[in-house]
């Protein structure tokens, strides 16, 4: 459909079919979000959308985009910059060429104050196009001394036809700042790990599942009861809550912080001390669940079959990685594509 003749549909819409008469009844109160949102799509669809879209309203932009993605982009204002919780997001350049196109933005700290590291969209990231296309956004390099992340957009037709010209809408609602990985041995003595730890079963812990692809005995199987102090914490945002030994195998619960906010995580596995192998890496079984209802922190209890003897010629190493600061916001441009 043409833009003109969508704008005349738009616009002439008889009044008679507006004009309804609403029954004298009794509403009960859960209709009343209903009706309201009902209310509110009335008056967006009599109103011209196109040109409250090309005045910058985001709620008109969505209505006409769910009718028409090409139309809505047409009418969609050109906004190559927007700054928000002083972090300002910025196309640097969108080129097509064949049937792909690359588009490259950045993100740059205005404040100064974001902790140093990869930046990371946390897959909050859209893509507002206009035809039969595919796309994906990655990271590319941090610069430290301007405190700039570098993103690149890649597009492509689903067909292989060369890429048409148009506007994208490009919105980020979350970040992650700062992510880093840390590796080593694990400060954790384990010539005295005890054998009769404090242990709870599987009624006991929530949000309960397993990776290992091996499900225990539930009425045998015994996770490890926290400590009230760590027992260390290998890297920020991580924690060691726990370690012992349980019917016949080493238990390590490992606790990664405020994970929504951090996407702590990470591996732990046992270290033959002189040669350096990996003790029963291919028989750890790795068990995961919440440490609270409001599913705050992500619990994961390594366990891994050894002899106890054994235990005082291994270390424990982990790779861990977790953000440093988390942003909410609300981050979008539109450009061409040339």
């Amino acid at each position: 459909m043409r833009s003109d003749t969508f704008i005349k549909a738009m616009g002439n819409i008889d009044e008679r079919f507006l004009d309804v008469e609403v029954p004298k009844r009794k509403i009960r109160r859960r209709w009343t979000a209903w009706v309201a949102g009902a209310a509110a799509a009335v008056l967006l669809i009599a109103c011209p959308l196109p040109a409250m879209t090309a005045f910058g309203s985001d709620e008109a932009y969505n209505v006409l985009y769910s009718i028409s993605p090409r139309i809505a982009q047409d009418f969609k204002p050109v906004q190559k910059s927007c700054t928000d919780d002083g972090i300002e997001m910025t196309v640097v350049s969108a080129k097509r060429k064949g049937s792909r196109a690359e588009v490259y933005l950045t993100m740059r700290d205005t404040t100064g104050e974001c902790p140093y590291g990869d930046w990371d969209l946390y897959d909050s990231y859209r893509l507002n196009l206009w035809g039969d296309m595919s796309g994906c956004c990655k990271f590319d390099e941090y610069d430290e001394e301007t405190h700039t992340a570098h993103f690149i957009i890649v597009l492509d037709t689903m067909d292989g036809s060369p890429m048409p010209k148009g506007k994208i809408t490009f919105s980020v609602s979350e970040l992650l700042l700062g992510k880093k990985e840390t590796k080593g041995d694990i400060d954790a003595d384990l010539s005295e790990i005890p054998t009769e730890p404090e242990t709870m079963h599987r009624d006991d812990v929530s949000g309960y599942s397993s990776y290992s692809g091996e499900e225990p005995d539930y009425s045998d199987f015994r996770f490890l009861v926290p400590n009230d102090e760590p027992v260390c914490r290998p890297a920020d945002n991580v924690s060691m809550d726990a370690i012992g030994y349980v019917d016949g195998e080493l238990h390590v619960l490992m606790r990664y912080e405020d994970n929504s906010h951090t996407d702590s995580h990470g591996f732990v596995s046992l270290v033959d001390r002189d040669g350096g192998e990996v003790v029963s890496e291919e028989e750890v079984k790795d068990f995961t669940y919440w440490s609270d209802a409001q599913h705050t922190d992500m619990c994961y209890e390594y366990v891994i079959p050894v002899e106890y003897d054994g235990l005082a010629d291994c270390t424990l190493y982990g790779d861990f990685y977790t953000a440093l600061d988390y942003r909410k916001g609300k981050w979008q441009v539109t450009f061409p594509l040339e």
